[in-house]
C-alpha cells in the first residue's frame, strides 16, 4: 500500500471457458476455448445457420473456400474477432443487443451456439438519462443551422 492507496492488479487466472459473444451489430467474439474447439492453426472460418434448431455454427475454412471469414487474434487475450454483420443481415437474425453464448460442440469441426437460448446480455456503457429528462430531448441546433437567416429555413 503506497499513500494509503491499494491498487487492483488484476487476476491471475485467464478466461478460457468456450464462450462466444455477438456484438451488437454482428461481430463475432470467440474466447480461445472456442477457438481450441475449432481445431489448431484454424485462420478462416465458415458460419452457418440451422432455421429449424436455431443454431448458428462456426467451421474452420479453407483458403479457397466460399463465404469464408479470417479469424482474426484480438491482442494477446485470446479472444478472435470475426465480422459476422452480412451473415446475421442474410438470415435476419436480431443483432440489437449484444449477447454471450456458451459455445457448444456441435459435431467435430463445428462449434456453435443456440439464438434460442438467448444468450447473456452483455452490459452496455451507455448511462440512463438523468431523472426527470426526456429520452428523445431534441438535439441543439447545429451552427450550420444558426448561420441561415429565419426567412431562409422558412
Amino acid at each position: 500500500m503506497a499513500n494509503g492507496f491499494s491498487f487492483y492488479e488484476g487476476t491471475t487466472t485467464e478466461n478460457t471457458s468456450p464462450r462466444i459473444t455477438v456484438r451488437k451489430g454482428g461481430q463475432l467474439v470467440l474466447s480461445r476455448g472456442a477457438v481450441d474447439m475449432l481445431g489448431e492453426g484454424v485462420e478462416h472460418v465458415q458460419v452457418g445457420y440451422n432455421a429449424k434448431t436455431q443454431v448458428v455454427g462456426i467451421r474452420a475454412a479453407g483458403e479457397d473456400a466460399q463465404g469464408r471469414y479470417r479469424l482474426r487474434p484480438q491482442g494477446t487475450n485470446g479472444l478472435h474477432l470475426v465480422t459476422g454483420k452480412r451473415f446475421f443481415a442474410h438470415y435476419g437474425l436480431d443483432v440489437s443487443k449484444a449477447r454471450t453464448f456458451n459455445a457448444e460442440k456441435i459435431e467435430d469441426g463445428l462449434v456453435g451456439f443456440t439464438l434460442a437460448g438467448g444468450g447473456t446480455a452483455v452490459e452496455q456503457s451507455a448511462a440512463p438519462p438523468a431523472e426527470g429528462k426526456a429520452e428523445t430531448e431534441p438535439k441543439p441546433a447545429t451552427k450550420k443551422a444558426r448561420r441561415q437567416p429565419a426567412e431562409a429555413a422558412a
